[in-house]
């Protein structure tokens, strides 16, 4: 539909002044591009007293021809880091009309703010102009993998983290699903080759309920109590006592504790090395504290090098996402690790190669987190993956994923199979932790003689 000049006149003066208002309002949009109504579709619903001017302003819509969603949401509390998983279409601008959303929305629009009648303009153009370079597939499309990809192509927004209290994952995503939902999809594309990750910051994890939000406190490093005090300690050169000084404290005179002597002379008879705390739960004196968190949400205690240690990431496009969304380059595979999907694309375009994949699985990788925590894991994991490609150096090439690793053999015979069980127990064999690796031959390559 063609943007009118303006809507019907009224008899009312009021909304006369109104109907100059949108008026207004179309001129401006016509200058930023936007030469349309806009379609459409409110979250949570349209409020009642903006029903008869944004019925001017914007035509309601469902279905895939949507222009934009409108964020209604009068509530001055509610949280918006997941409002993504409750709106969808992330295809779609959306616009804040409440002017409480922020980074959270992807525009505002205030029907008294002129500043913002030109940017909801150039947002909705701008959205519609990137959706129509997507692959047609991609432009309404509900899975939620391409739905992030193609959030960020048409936004031009990156997966941005942004430290969030107000949620146990102390991490959110504005513009895109809650954390809880987007990182593990996010880590896939990353090893799918579509995103690439820059570090944001390391959090420590509650063991218990998995939250991030802990509190660090100095312990007492016998009982791990925090109920602790600080105390300058004295040190007695004549019978070397190293005390707190309230030990040596008799009225205003210093005596020691250990050889009753009076101590009269700081420098010649004693000094202040420094201080210690002492535990009010066991009148331990220590000189270094342990660090032990608190979880915020469970209340469950645990020691600093309890709890799991956590990096968050942002995230951005890679040209092969923007070639993939854009149609000009193959589906890859969502369970192999894009650089072997190159060499397997280049293999079976060989004539006459003998390949093979292996795939390592990690059988024990359950029972070694709940033992000793996923940093006990990963770090094996690391280790094993390190002493692997060493041994494969000029004969193979490893590639790998968060839980499965994969040898590629390019030139594959009858007795690689049983050569790589050896290498592979060689290599688990130097590790602290076990991982229970797994090898099987999981597919051969490459294509007859013609």
């Amino acid at each position: 539909m063609t943007l009118p000049t303006g809507p019907s006149p009224s008899t009312s003066g009021v909304m006369t002044a109104w109907a100059q208002l949108v008026g207004q309002i179309f001129t401006v949009w016509r200058e930023a591009g936007l030469s349309w109504k806009p379609r459409v579709r409110w979250f949570p619903r349209i409020p009642p007293h903006l029903d008869i001017v944004f019925g001017w302003l914007f035509d309601p819509a469902e279905g895939d021809d949507v222009d934009a969603i409108l964020f209604s949401d009068e509530r001055s509390s509610s949280p918006l880091h997941d409002i993504r998983d409750f709106v969808g279409g992330l295809q779609l601008p959306m616009i804040d009309i409440k002017g409480r959303a922020g980074e959270f929305a992807d525009a505002a629009f205030d029907i008294m703010r002129p500043n913002t009648w030109s940017e909801t303009a150039r947002r909705i153009v701008g959205f519609r102009q990137q959706r129509e370079r997507l692959a047609p597939q991609y432009r309404h499309t509900r899975e939620p993998d391409l739905e992030i990809l193609a959030h960020m192509y048409v936004s031009g927004r990156p997966l941005r983290g942004m430290r969030y209290p107000l949620t146990p994952e102390a991490v959110c995503y504005p513009g895109f699903f809650s954390a809880a939902r987007v990182v593990p999809i996010a880590e896939e594309l990353v090893l799918r080759g579509f995103l690439k990750k820059t570090f944001l910051d390391r959090l420590h994890e509650c063991r218990s309920c998995r939250s991030r939000r802990l509190s660090a406190r100095e312990e007492c490093p016998s009982c791990r109590s925090a109920d602790l005090r600080e105390t300058a300690l004295i040190h007695h050169f004549h019978c070397a006592a190293l005390m707190p000084e309230e030990l040596f404290r008799h009225g205003t005179a210093l005596v020691c504790p250990k050889c009753k002597r009076q101590l009269r002379n700081y420098g010649k008879d004693y000094d202040r090395p420094g201080h210690a705390h002492v535990c009010n739960t066991c009148d331990t004196t220590s000189s270094e504290l342990e660090v032990g968190f608190v979880c915020l949400d469970c209340s469950a205690r645990m020691d600093g090098d309890a709890a799991n240690r956590v990096d968050l990431f942002s995230y951005s496009l890679t040209d092969a996402a923007r070639a993939f969304l854009e149609g000009h380059a193959a589906v890859l595979a969502a369970n192999l690790p894009v650089s072997l999907q190159r060499e397997v694309a280049r293999l079976n375009a060989t004539a006459g190669a003998r390949a093979a994949i292996a795939e390592i699985r990690f059988a024990g990788k359950d029972a070694l987190i709940a033992t000793s925590g996923r940093p006990a894991f990963q770090k094996s994991r690391d280790l094993l993956v390190e002493n692997l490609r060493n041994r494969l150096a000029g004969v193979g090439s490893l590639h790998v994923a968060e839980d499965v690793a994969y040898i590629l053999i390019e030139c594959f015979e009858p007795h690689a199979e049983a050569w790589l069980h050896s290498l592979l127990a060689r290599s688990e064999h130097l590790l602290r932790y076990k991982l229970d690796a797994r090898l099987a031959i999981a597919q051969l390559l490459g294509r007859a003689q013609p």
